[in-house]
């Protein structure tokens, strides 16, 4: 049964509840049946579940005879959870209740050159002020954290763009300010997290987010579960070699040093864009100028695209997803970087394994945000059902 011991009080209970959020509602016997214990096995655990809040039970109307179902679900008073993504310049942080509604949301810029302490105190107090917001009790809190990190620890070990980031043990000083437990995970992970459980891949069990920002990099979800693998290197394809698609020219050319993350960051686009254009703007400029139609923007913005279809097509063989979802500053661009993105997957499609649906994330620039509460929500266990 899922490799845990139904005496765990803690664990089998965030699996109760793991299965209840994944299917928006279970009854008892359904939920006995998904997990595969017995309904009387499953009983005494919900109905400490219940007595504790984290649940309700209501009748469900139904026209066949005998007694209606009672269906469990998840009580959004229980609680919530915080999440925080944040790079030098920005901060996302996001509050959602027991029942994984988002009840509220803050951006609040950074001053990462002030380095690792300036940083801390904003982090902080968007969560004070986030859960004084609530007016509900916190559970758990999750950190969308860029650069490399050690989940197992709680550390942040390196993010260049914020002075003195090195080896930052994130869980236990947050922690302590915040007087609950605290989770970390790379910030494009997070957004695969949020695609998994608010948004194009709910009730999905194996997708992959490909996170385009200025760094890149791919969240993947296998049987349910964030894939980070062995030394938490999973979906860190930045450092790929990759084909580079020239536009102007419409081929395709392998160079040396050519990268994913050179070619293909929302850095790559601006910079092509800039070079074409001789201007010098910054993201929102380019994104203006690429919906109104200027031709070194769309020039720019079909080359990096091109290598997306390209990265997703490799990552669809190598994982077998049911779906790809695409997040980052570009996709409010919509069709206009989608379509790209789908007819160059396209061309790269391998006999072996038919296209899969590939969509824009619609949790727009809070998705590192929500997949942080998110990662919260799964790392969570209720410690008072015993």
């Amino acid at each position: 049964m899922l490799g845990l011991k139904v005496q765990d009080n803690a664990d089998f209970g965030a699996e109760i509840i793991r299965r209840v959020r994944e299917h928006s509602g279970l009854s008892r016997v359904e939920l006995a049946r998904v997990i595969g214990v017995a309904a009387s096995t499953i009983g005494r655990h919900v109905d400490a579940l219940v007595a504790t809040g984290y649940f309700t039970e209501s009748v469900e109307p139904t026209k066949e005879a005998g007694r209606p179902p009672t269906r469990l679900r998840p009580n959004p008073a229980r609680g919530c959870f915080l999440g925080v993504d944040f790079y030098a310049d920005m901060m996302f942080a996001t509050a959602v209740n027991f029942a994984q509604e988002t009840i509220a949301q803050r951006k609040v810029p950074l001053q990462g050159q002030m380095g690792v302490e300036s940083v801390l105190r904003e982090i902080t107090a968007a969560l004070a002020e986030l859960a004084r917001e609530t007016h509900l009790p916190l559970l758990a809190v999750g950190l969308a954290v860029p650069g490399r990190v050690d989940t197992r620890r709680g550390v942040g070990l390196k993010y260049v763009h914020v002075p003195g980031w090195e080896n930052v043990p994130l869980s236990s000083i947050i922690s302590d300010a915040v007087n609950a437990p605290v989770y970390i995970e790379n910030n494009i992970r997070t957004m695969s997290l949020a695609e998994r459980w608010f948004g194009e891949g709910r009730g999905c069990q194996d997708l992959v987010c490909l996170g385009v920002r200025y760094g890149i990099a791919a969240g993947v979800i296998r049987d349910g579960q964030l894939a980070t693998g062995h030394q938490e290197l999973g979906g860190e394809i930045r450092g790929w070699n990759c084909p580079v698609y020239n536009a102007l020219e419409e081929k395709w050319e392998w160079r040396s040093g050519g990268t994913f993350e050179k070619y293909a960051s929302v850095t790559a686009a601006l910079t092509r864009y800039n070079t074409l254009s001789g201007s010098d703007l910054e993201l929102e400029g380019f994104l203006e100028k690429a919906q109104q139609g200027d031709s070194h923007a769309l020039t720019a913005v079909r080359e990096v695209a091109a290598v997306h279809g390209w990265a997703i097509a490799q990552m669809v063989q190598l994982i077998d997803p049911e779906i790809v979802v695409v997040a980052g500053p570009l996709t409010a661009l919509g069709d206009l970087y989608l379509d790209s993105v789908r007819n160059f997957a396209l061309q790269f499609e391998s006999d072996y394994h038919p296209s899969v649906p590939i969509l824009i994330s619609e949790l727009g620039e809070f998705a590192g945000a929500v997949g942080a509460a998110a990662l919260a929500l799964e790392k969570w266990r209720p410690a008072d059902v015993g």
